[in-house]
Formats: C-alpha cells, structure tokens, sequence
C-alpha cells in the first residue's frame, strides 16, 4: 500500500487560531535536584500543583535528563503500588503497508527484554505478588500499566522500565502473538461499536492516517510482510526504535514507600531510556474534510439496534482546557430536562437516549463533535423529523448567545466535585494522569485537577466553536438491521454492509433554513446543586468501625446505619431492597419486572437529570427478590431525591407511549442476547446451571405474547401490596436521618409486611459427584469463536478455612493457566481462570477459554493442564509460596477507599444473610495459618481428578456454527481426545477423514507411541490423496493432493494442534478403554460439608443409581465417563437446592 501522510514541520500557533493558547512551560518553575541515595541528577516542579483538599496523597512532578517527565505518588495507606506509562504514538503511526503495527507492538513488548528474557517473568512477578498487567493502543497513545502489592514495587518497575529500554522481540514470540491479534480482531467482528468505528475511519480522508484499520490482523501483519518479501520483526524493530523515545513518555509511580524512595526508583529506572527528540508525528489535516461532508451513511447492523449518528467536523480543542467548550456545548445538547432536545423526540416515541459532546475518537490537530441519538421503531421512520429538532435546538442556542449561568452551574459543581474529591483506584489514577500529561497545552499546575475543574468562561471561544454545528460541516449514520436499503458495498476487515449516499437536498434545504419548535428551550436553573457541606461527623485517632449498626428488624423492615467515621465527605449512599417474590417467580414476571423498570427510569429523567448533574446518583433495577434502589452522592438534597423516586415508583401509571416503546426496547435487548460472545453465553449457561430459579432469554422470549398494558399496570400495583423493606444507610447522615429515610419509605409505598417465611431467597443447586458437560450451539451463525467454562466443585463458601486455600490456590494459578493457554498455546484471546463462591452453596475453581478451536479440543487441553499442575505445586519453593500468601493478605488488608466500596462491602454481608461482617478479619486469621502442603492437600482433596473421592466437575461448552458438532450417537461411542484430534484436523484443512477412522487410529496408540512416529503414521493413514479423492478425477486430485500437502506442512509444525492432541493421546494410550483415567462415574459419595466436616450427603434425584436415571433424560455417558446433556433444564430439575442462610450472629436491633 503506497500510502504517504503529509505531517506538520511546526506546532500550530495563534497566528493560525487567535484562541490558542502557548504550550504549556515546562522549564519555568521546575529547580534542579539530585536523588537522596544515588545523587543521580533531576528536576523537580515547585509550583502549587492544585490538589483537591479531600486529597491525602503526597505529589512530586519531576522531569528525568532525557526528557521524560513523570509524577510519583505517595499514599501511606495504599497496599497496592502500581505504574503507568504512555508513549505519545499510536495507530495513527502505523505504517500503511503494516495497519495494526502500534498494536502489534504493545502486545510484545511484555515478551522478554534482555535482562529478563524470560518471556513471562514480569507477568509471573506480577501474579506471585498480587498484581496484574495490561495495556491499551488508542490513535495517539499506547499506555501500559501494572498493579503490584506495595513491597513489591520496585522489583515490578526493575521488570517494565526495561520494556522501554532493550525489549526482545523474539521471532517466536513474535509469530505467536500475531495470532494473538488476529484472535482479538475476530473477537470484535460481530461487535456493531467496532463495526460503525471502522466505518467511520473507512468513510473519512484517504489523506488522513485515521482511516486505516488500526486493529490489525494476520493479512496485515504477517500476510503483509510475506507478501512485501520483508521480515515482520524487522518492521516492528524499526517502529519501536523510531517513535519509543523519552520525551515522548509520560510516567506515573504510585506506591507506599516516600516520595524521595519513588523517585529515586522513577530516575535510576527510567532515565536509561533513549531520548531521539521530538518523535510524534503530527499529521496535517482533517480526517474529515469537505469531501466527507454532507453524506448519509447507512449500514446494517449486527445487533437490533437503531442508532442515528450526527458528526461535526472541529478543529482541535484539547488547547482550550480552562473552558472546555464542548463540555457547554454537550452538556446543552445532551440535556434530558424538560425543554431538551431528549424529551421533545421522547415525548413522540422517536428515541429512548442522547448522548452529546466531543468525538473520544479525536487526537491532537483534529476533533469532532458528536449527537448521538437511540432510535425506537418510529423514530428509525422520523429520523429527519429528529435531525431537525436537533439543527433547531442548536439555532436556539445559537440564537441566545453563551450563557453565562449555565457555565457558572457546571462550573459551580466541578468545584465542589473537586473540593470532595472521593479516592479512585491508583491503577486509575495513574493511567489516566499518565495520558492527560500528555496534552501539551496542559500547565503542570493543572495536570491533575483537568478531567474536572472549569476554570473560565470565554464566550467568544464558545460561539467560534458553535460556529462548525452548522448543516454544510456534518454528516450522518443511520445503523439499524432492519434497514430496506441496498447495500451496494462492503468494508474489508469487518465485513460491514453499507452504503453512501449524499444527504437528502430537502432535508439539507430545512436545515439551513429557520427551524423552531415550541417546546424547545434551555434548561431552568439547577435547585438539586447542594447548599450544605458541612461533615457531620468528627475526625478522632480512634479506628474507623468495623460493621453497621441494625437500628430496625420488625415484621416488613430491616435498617442498617453507619454514620461517616472514615472519609468525612458530605456524601451519602442508601441501598434499598423492596422484596416482593411476585417479581421473579415466572419468567413473564421477569419481563414485566424489566419492562417496569425501564418505564419508570424514563418518567424519572426529565425530574432527576439535574441530579445527575449535581453529583446526586441513582438506580433502580430488578431482582429475584424484588427490586433495588440505590442512590448517593452530595447528602445535602439526598432524601429529597429518594422521595422524588419512591413517590413515582409508588404512583407510577402506564402511559401508552412508553409502553410501546420500551416493551420493544425489552423484546430488542432479548433479541440481542443471541449475538453475545461465546464467553458470555457460556457463563450464563454456567449461572444458570447453579442457580434454582433463572429465566433465560429463551424463556422470556416465549412468554412476550403475553406481555400487555393492562397486564402491567396490574403486575406493578400488586407489587406493593405485600413487601418486605431491606435498607442500609451510610455516609454523612444522623441516626434519626436513617430512621426518617425508613419511615418514609414505609409510608410512601404503603405496603403490608411480608413475612419472613415468604422471602423469595436465590438457592443455589447442589450437584452430585462426576464430571458433567452442557453442549450448546451458538445461537448467531457468524461468530467464528467456541467457548469453554470449567467449574471443578471444591468445598462449602461458608468454610472459613477453605474458602481462603481456594482464594491461594486461585492465585497461584492464574498467571501459569494464561501463559500456558493463552501466550504458549495461543488457543484464544480470552483465557483466564478465577474462582466462583455461591453463597449457600460450594465453591469453584473456574477456567475459562473462547478459541476458534473446537472445544473438544480445548476441553483436553485444560483438563491436561490440571492433571499437570500438581507437580508445579509440589515443586513451588517456600519463597514462592509466603509470595502468593504475602499477596492475599496485602489484598485482604487493603483500606476501603471510598463511601461506595464501604456500602458495598456491608450490603453484599446483609444481603447474603449471613451478616459475616468480620469476614475479612477471619480469612486474614487463616490465611496465617495455611502452609504449601494444605494447598496441595486441597488440590488432591477436590481438583486433582487422580485423587478426588468425590471429584465433581461442570463444563459448559459453546460451539460455532463454522465447526462440526459430534452427534449424540458420536459423544457417546468415542471418546474425547479422539473428537478433539479429528476437529483439529479438519480446522487445519484435512476433513475427509472420518471420526471412525480418526478413532481407530487413536485406539491404535501405545504409551511407547513417540509424537513425531505417531504424526508420521497419522499422515499416512489418513492424510493422503488416496485416501481422500476418487482416482478418476485426475484435476481434482491434483488439486486434492496440493491441499493436503500444504494441511500436512501445517500439522507438522513443532506447535501445531495436530502435534498436541497426538501428544495428548499417546498420554492416556495407558488407559484402557474401558477403563478411563481419572474420571468418576456420577455413583461416589457426595462433596463434604462446611468446614471440611463429614455430613449428611448432598444427593440430587439421580444420587445411587446415576448410570440407569440420568440416561433416561438424555443424557449421555461418553467413553471417557463423563456425563453429557443439552437440555440444561431437565437436568438441573434433577438437582437438590440449597436452604435458606442461617446468620452468624443474633440479629438483635437498637431500636424496636
């Protein structure tokens, strides 16, 4: 591709645009230093850097030799340290021949440098010692981070500043990870956001690098390179060595240690970094020009979704940071009050949601401005009528001038914002500050306050910018799947219909046009901006306290209260259960339960949305106990709030518009459920297989036809007839405030009490021993992707101590079960294990995997990996194990950080029923107390399948449509590895064979089989021309014979699947077929019971005599002695429930 981009020799200046600001002065105020041990040279910011009062963390801004600048962070409370650093270039530096190589690169650099070649060692440091890696690539910018316990910082920035330094880049690791990216583009193809984004960079100026395909994949990646004749690792040598430069990075350290100890590990680490000048390229132009302008585009999309799209070309306004013009703009155009653009198109069925300002696919020298509107079914058929209420409500601001008032609110509520600042996460704070560094415009002083704070209104600014919403300087994309359009062309990379046409002349003729309507205005002053801040309760040296007080438990409520002890804001949090078990107990209850909710969020926006704006936060949303309330934020207009919402909730009347529309906005979300990516079907599939009472979408949609006005304005006014109130209260509040917030919500709603022995309680289901696997196929054709979900059943939740061992063991096994599957194998992008606690129920460790591979195949190789991590436990030294045991108590020790995970942290114990309010302090204690050897006893007690009395194991597997699913017939006479060895055969281009013939073979292994004599006996029998293709067809069979010979070059790589499986079954070649290796029958003695104890036995229906009942449903006993089913609900009917939670202490309340 002979593509050249023309870019800047100079940085704009005021003479180009008068409003521009200078850059930003990065040598005034900043004084020489030296580092306190090494004495290695720096300099260091000494102006007033504008931290927010609520802030306690200590900030250093300093500058490295070489022109790196970087902010290290003190926090003394902090139990996590983390890094983050962005280098100012992205995809928009990709080379045209190679799209997708500023991607490409951020997924290699982790890969080894030369003073740790080992390719996995920095993320193996990182998982012993609690922490995590990860990076993203945008259009300017590539930004990678790590999270890491606090005493093992420096140790982790040794490991990332060398990725900068002297990475590797290994030929093998740079083959592998091709594929990585090749997997993660598949993974988005079926997205619609990913779709429309490369529609938009397809449509814009073919004189702008933003219109390549920033992704990549392997056609151009490796496929470029093979067919340019160049080397791929070459291309991305050149790339890193050209723009990886110190001055253009930015660095952000945050950790426990002090200041002078941050920076000297920021300076000795980092300054070794090349600096090769000012390397970002700064590309002339706009990706939209005239020649952009003035088209409608339409395309098909994947999902039922209606999208009306409105772009604006505009300059860059990143400069403007002190007014932040778009953020006037957005917010006036995004309004949802009465008066607003939302409510006129809502008010007439035409839309459910707008969203309003500055383009995040914008970078420095170009913006766009963007109204983005949700159509409903009416609307997609008004979508002029709707461009037009938008051109007119822009001519009325353009008609009353900036308002200066308005400004003031938005100004007036960042200010406060500020001033009250709640704690983020430091792995947050650091990215985020890492990547605003990087607008040079940006005083230091302003750096870290700029994602919040308006500093000035410049209406002379507003109005230049107002001046490009104008008809000739847009462009519009209509995304819909029931379009009746001709689609006359297709994007490459995604496959996308669409097509182009120029905006209709009539519709362009009304827009230039006067345009008024009568409901428009603009906004009425704010009254929920609160008035008092004043923190209630008073800052002593005593701890904080350690659970909330019951204030009430009478028949129909239970209040919990805290007053703030911990972070002294005027902010508060209430979360309310209204349990009634009407809401859950069909799956049309479900529907209508949704639908309620939907119709009331919107009767509340037009009332709440300057709430919103004012800091004050709520949501509403259904359970299978009822419905939850929650809302925080500024306490001063909180109750205030609350009664607005429960008055409305109370009195709500179905209107016939809402109606229409959110019942189809229910029925599109159910339709949609169906494009999900495998892994999310597969642990929907998993819930639903755990839990008692689950609807599945397929349930909900069977029961729509009976959804009706009138059958919901029943379903909700019998909602409260009976109901049981669950409340909590936290923040800057009194004790009499909590009890008046309880009183009011009993009055408001109205209701009788519900009985305890009436709760509606999720029960979790019991499984028997054995190994159980769900086989579904995926309900959308085009997905090239299949999913596995593993869950191997360990003991109870509520065993203190072996709930902490499974969080160890989860730990310890998270990084090899990545980089084996994952990085080693590259069997998909999405592979990670974690663990599952069902309340009420047992514990999982959980592994799971979506790969364009067969998921027999993927089965094997997970379940290969369990059977084999044993050994790697026996051998873990005694330093790697206080490792991984250091790391879970760093985490279990770590500070609350603001009201939100207080709140939750107390909600999550009320809710479960079991009040375990000191939960931590329990698994702190015995976690002390775990040795290695417990871990391992606990491997070979529930997960080691050689071992496991009672193993109990439940895979549920997703199939694509693109790979062929064995038969019931097949399942049940041939045995995994064999279904796995003949779909990697067929994925790699052998498909004749049959899975008769594939399972001879495999039965004609022997444990003394070697790999490679087993791969040349396999092509042989099965892999030839002859044994494929009629000798009659002379053509066919010269062609026949080229395609093998490429399939047999394939499967005869040193990594290949092929290779693999083989391996695999020469392994288990030591079992007899009647016989298998570790496996369980369905017939052992069940898991035991809480604690490790022995108890009664948890037996389902088909407990005793598994072999002759479980058949008798369809389900199927494969050779290997697995249980396998498709129907999910007449076998999980066949499971015993859990009971209802037993507290674990008296409920005795203040007040009666």
């Amino acid at each position: 591709m002979n593509r050249v981009f023309e870019t800047l020799e100079r940085l704009p200046t005021s003479k180009e645009c008068k409003f521009l600001p200078p850059v930003a002065n990065y040598e005034k105020d900043f004084v020489s230093r030296s580092t306190t041990d090494t004495g290695l040279p720096y300099s260091e910011f000494a102006g007033d850097l504008n931290k927010s009062e609520s802030d306690e963390r200590e900030y250093r801004l300093i500058r490295l030799p070489n022109g790196l600048t970087a902010f290290v962070i003190h926090d003394s409370l902090e139990s996590k340290a983390c890094a983050a650093l962005d280098v100012n270039v992205g995809s928009l530096a990709d080379p045209p021949a190679f799209q997708g190589l500023a991607h490409f690169c951020e997924h290699l650099l982790f890969m080894g440098t030369t003073k740790y070649p080992k390719e996995n060692d920095y993320n193996a440091y990182l998982s012993a010692n609690g922490g995590y890696s990860n990076a993203y690539t945008d259009l300017e910018d590539t930004c990678y981070y790590f999270e890491v316990t606090y005493d093992a910082l420096e140790g982790a920035l040794d490991r990332f500043s060398q990725f900068f330094i002297d990475p590797l880049f290994t030929e093998d690791c740079t083959d592998r990870e091709v594929r990585a990216v090749d997997s993660e583009h598949k993974k988005n193809i079926q997205s619609d956001m990913w779709r429309q984004y490369q529609i938009e960079k397809e449509l814009s100026s073919k004189d702008h690098p933003f219109s390549m395909f920033a992704t990549g994949n392997q056609a151009t990646l490796s496929g470029a390179a093979t067919e340019l004749g160049v080397d791929l690792r070459g291309k991305l040598l050149e790339f890193h060595a050209k723009y990886y430069s110190a001055d253009i990075m930015k660095l952000v350290v945050v950790g426990r240690d002090s200041l002078d100890q941050l920076t000297e590990w920021a300076v000795s680490k980092f300054s070794p970094i090349l600096s090769k000048g000012m390397t970002k390229p700064l590309f002339k132009g706009h990706p939209l020009t005239e020649r952009e302008m003035g088209k409608f585009i339409r395309i098909k999309s994947i999902r039922q979704q209606r999208t009306l799209d409105m772009t604006f070309a505009l300059p860059d306004l990143k400069p403007f940071r002190q007014s932040k013009p778009s953020r006037y703009l957005g917010s006036l155009v995004g309004h949802e009050g009465k008066g607003s653009i939302l409510s006129y198109v809502k008010r007439r069925g035409w839309a459910t949601s707008i969203v309003a300002g500055r383009s995040p696919t914008s970078a420095e020298g170009f913006d766009m401005f963007k109204v983005t509107v949700s159509l409903t079914e009416l609307g997609l058929e008004k979508y002029e009528d709707v461009i037009r209420v938008v051109f007119a409500f822009l001519q009325l601001l353009q008609s009353k001038k900036p308002q200066k008032w308005f400004q003031d609110e938005l100004q007036r509520v960042s200010e406060i914002e500020y001033k009250f600042l709640e704690k983020s996460e430091s792995v947050n704070l650091a990215s985020n500050l890492a990547n605003t560094m990087q607008n040079r415009y940006l005083e230091p002083q302003w750096v870290l306050s700029d994602g919040m704070l308006l500093n000035e209104f410049d209406e002379e600014l507003v109005e230049w910018v107002q001046g490009f919403l104008v008809p000739d300087n847009f462009r519009i994309l209509l995304a819909a799947r029931e379009l009746d359009v001709d689609f006359d062309l297709t994007e490459k990379y995604y496959g996308v219909s669409y097509r182009v046409d120029a905006i209709p002349e009539e519709l362009m003729r009304d827009l230039r046009g006067e345009l008024h309507f009568d409901e428009l205005s603009l906004p009425e002053p704010n009254l929920f901006i609160p008035d008092n801040l004043e923190v209630k309760g008073q800052k002593t040296s005593a701890e904080p306290g350690a659970e909330p007080a019951l204030l009430k438990l009478a028949e129909g409520l239970e209040l919990w209260f805290k007053q703030d002890d911990r972070f002294f804001l005027p902010r508060g949090e209430v979360r309310i259960n209204v349990e009634n078990p009407r809401a859950y107990e069909s799956p049309l209850s479900s529907i209508l339960s949704q639908l309620f909710v939907l119709v009331l969020k919107d009767s509340l926006s037009e009332i709440t949305y300057d709430a919103q704006v004012a800091g004050l936060w709520f949501d509403i949303h259904e359970s299978v106990d009822g419905f939850s309330i929650t809302v925080d934020g500024f306490n001063d207009k909180l109750p205030q709030l609350l009664r607005i919402l429960l008055t409305t909730i109370k009195n709500y009347k179905v209107d016939d518009t809402q109606f229409e529309v959110y019942s189809r906005e229910v029925r599109k979300k159910l339709d949609n459920v169906r494009h999900a990516e495998p892994y999310n079907h597969v642990q929907t599939n998993t819930h639903y297989l755990n839990y008692a009472t689950v609807w599945r979408y397929s349930d909900k949609l069977s029961a729509f036809s009976l959804v009706n006005k009138q059958r919901l304005q029943k379903f909700i006014d019998s909602l409260f007839e009976q109901t049981r109130v669950q409340m909590i209260v936290m923040g800057n509040f009194a004790e009499q405030d909590a009890l008046d917030m309880a009183d009011m919500v009993i009055d408001v709603l109205g209701s009788m009490p519900l009985p305890d022995y009436a709760r509606q309680w999720s029960r979790v289901l019991l499984h028997n021993p054995g190994s159980y696997v769900h086989h579904a196929t995926m309900p959308e054709d085009a997905n090239l992707n299949s999913s596995i979900d593993v869950s191997i059943y360990t003991g109870l939740t509520q065993s203190d101590r072996e709930r902490v061992v499974l969080d160890l063991t989860s730990i310890i096994i998270q990084e090899p079960f990545f980089d084996q599957l994952r990085t080693k194998e590259q069997l998909g992008y999405i592979t990670y294990s974690s663990d599952r606690k069902y309340s009420d129920g047992y514990m999982t460790l959980r592994l799971l995997v979506q790969s364009e591979s067969n998921p027999a195949y993927v089965s094997q190789r997970i379940n290969h990996f369990v059977r084999g991590f044993r050994k790697r436990l026996v051998d873990m030294t005694q330093e790697e194990f206080e490792r991984y045991a250091n790391s879970l108590k760093v985490k279990r020790e770590e500070k609350l950080k603001n009201l939100y995970g207080e709140t939750s942290r107390y909600w999550t114990h009320v809710c479960s029923g079991y009040y375990l309010f000191d939960k931590i302090d329990r698994d702190i204690a015995n976690l002390a107390t775990i040795r290695k050897d417990d871990i391992v006893a606990f491997w070979d007690k529930y997960i080691n399948p050689s071992t496991a009395l009672s193993f109990t194991s439940l895979t549920a597997a997703i199939w694509s449509t693109k790979i062929a699913q064995p038969s019931d017939a097949d399942l049940e006479k041939y045995p995994e590895i064999s279904i796995a060895l003949h779909g990697c055969l067929m994925r790699d281009g052998i498909s004749e064979p049959t899975l008769e013939a594939v399972d001879a073979f495999v039965q004609s292994l022997t444990p003394v089989d070697t790999e490679d004599e087993a791969l040349a006996r396999l092509i042989q029998a099965l892999c030839t021309p002859a044994a494929t293709v009629d000798d009659d067809d002379s053509e066919k069979a010269t062609t026949a014979a080229s395609d093998i010979a490429k399939a047999v070059e394939k499967i005869s790589e040193p990594a290949s699947y092929v290779r693999t499986a083989l391996s695999m079954a020469i392994e288990q070649a030591q079992a007899p077929r009647d016989q298998p290796a570790a496996t369980c029958n369905g017939d052992m003695s069940p898991l035991p019971l809480a604690n490790g104890s022995a108890g009664e036995p948890v037996v389902g229906a088909h407990g005793g005599s598994a072999s002759s009942s479980l058949k008798n449903i369809g389900v199927i006993k494969t050779p290997d002695g697995t249980w396998v089913f498709r129907e999910a609900s007449t076998f999980k009917a066949t499971l015993c429930q859990s009971g209802a939670p037993i507290p674990t202490r008296p409920l005795v309340p203040k007040y009666k």
